[in-house]
Order: C-alpha cells, then structure tokens, then sequence
C-alpha cells in the first residue's frame, strides 16, 4: 500500500468518526494490529486521572484520536515525514478545539488536552514540544515553536496537589519561541513577538518584543524591528519545504 492510500484510508475513518472499532483499523494501517475495540475502550490516558479529567472528560473519540498521536511516534512508519506529518495534521483537525490548513508538527510533540486547543493557519511545532492544554492555549497564524519548548497554563497548591489553578496561554500570530524555552501560565505573547530561553511568566509582551532569560526581560532592539518589516521569510521558506511532502495534505499558504 502506497504513503497516500494509508493516508487517504486514515482520513476516510477520520471523517466518518473515529470510534474505538475504526480506531482499531487506523492502528493497522501504521502497523499495529495487536488491539481490539474492546481493549481501546479500556485504555485510560494520564489526563483521564487528572482534576481536568473530572472537569472537561475526553469523549471515546478524542481518547482515541490521542492513542493515535502519541503511537506514530512508536512505530517506524513515523519516522517517514511524508507520512507522518499529515497524519498528525489530519489527527489535529479532528481533536484540536480549532485547527487551521498548513500545521506542522514534528515527532515527540505532546500535549494532554487536544480539545483544549486552537492553532491558526500555518503554525508549526519542532521537535519534542510539550503543551499543557489544560487552561487554553492559543496560537495564532504562522506561529513556531522550535525545539523543546514547554508551555504550561496549570499551577497547583503546596499543601494539596489536587487543588489546580488554570491560566491560558495565547502565542501571537508570527510570533516564534525559541528551543527549551518555558512558557508559564497566563502568558500572551503578541504578534511578531520572540520567546528565548528561560522562564517567560511576564503576563503580556506586545508586538515584535523579545523575551529572554530567568525570568523573562523584554527587548525591542533593532534585529526585532527587522522582524517586523520582513514578516518572516524564513518561515515561508520552510512552508514551502513542507508543501513537497503530500500537496494533497498540505494547504497552508505559502506566500
């Protein structure tokens, strides 16, 4: 079977729901056939016990839909991007709160509550990203996270690990964080605006501001000013790149 019959018959079981018995035959299709409906339906994920477990519960479609996110990266049909990549993209237009054309996402990016998140047009996730969904986060068109990067919108109490307090997170549109940097809730970043290294917990950095070190510092210097008159070049080159790995996939705009 070719790359885009896999995907066109994973798409296929996508639109018509994904229930634990077409869950089964999306398994099979990147080399799993080990599982039956009734063992998915007795899968529980680490969100499934989590207080946002009891506060907004997956359905049996978004379990499944994350089974199937997280078990690309355990199979060698995921290392293949022409492969993997609109996988994931189709996995995100069914599970995301919101999920725009052009999303790109590379191996080892995590996240617990899909359904609590939307992402425009054209974002893009390097590798080995983690997401903390669980207050909101949203991100805006042609946004990057680069590699590592960790974004967090729960805190919990000292005395009482069960007690949570959620804050959203809301990354701009073009707007970039940078490798291992650590988004902390309640985060906006604006439009344009560059995350760096460290722990950015400041509540709002404006437009085309860069934020870096412990705790994040704003700078607006010259190189940021530059940012904001190119609008990213390089971002669209790699879009570009992208867009040769499945055109009937990739949708994104690419200038």
């Amino acid at each position: 079977m070719t790359i885009d019959e896999r995907l066109k018959q994973f798409e296929q079981l996508a639109n018509d729901g994904m229930d634990s018995k077409n869950a089964v035959e999306a398994l099979k299709l990147i080399g799993i056939n080990d599982y039956t409906a009734e063992d998915l339906k007795s899968f529980r994920l680490w969100g499934d016990y989590m207080p946002m477990g009891d506060i907004d519960p997956y359905t049996e479609e978004q379990r499944n839909l994350h089974i199937l996110w997280d078990s690309i990266d355990r199979v060698p049909l995921g290392v293949n991007c022409n492969f993997a990549v609109p996988f994931r993209q189709i996995v995100a237009k069914k599970l995301f709160k919101k999920c725009g054309d052009g999303f790109v996402a590379n191996e080892g990016c995590r996240f617990n509550y899909g359904h609590r998140l939307e992402v425009g047009d054209n974002v893009s996730w390097n590798a080995g990203c983690y997401i903390d969904t669980k207050g909101g986060v949203k991100m805006g068109d042609f946004a990057m996270l680069t590699e590592y990067v960790k974004i967090f919108t729960h805190s919990h109490s000292e005395h009482d690990h069960m007690q949570r307090e959620y804050n959203g997170v809301e990354i701009g549109a073009y707007a970039k964080v940078y490798t291992n940097a650590t988004i902390l809730p309640g985060v906006k970043l604006g439009t344009g605006a560059v995350g760096r290294y460290g722990r950015n917990r400041h509540k709002e950095r404006g437009r085309f501001y860069a934020c870096y070190g412990y705790p994040g510092k704003s700078s607006a210097h010259e190189k940021i000013r530059e940012r904001k008159h190119r609008r990213n070049e390089s971002i669209y080159d790699e879009r570009r790149a992208f867009s040769k790995i499945s055109p009937h996939y990739y949708r994104g705009t690419t200038r």
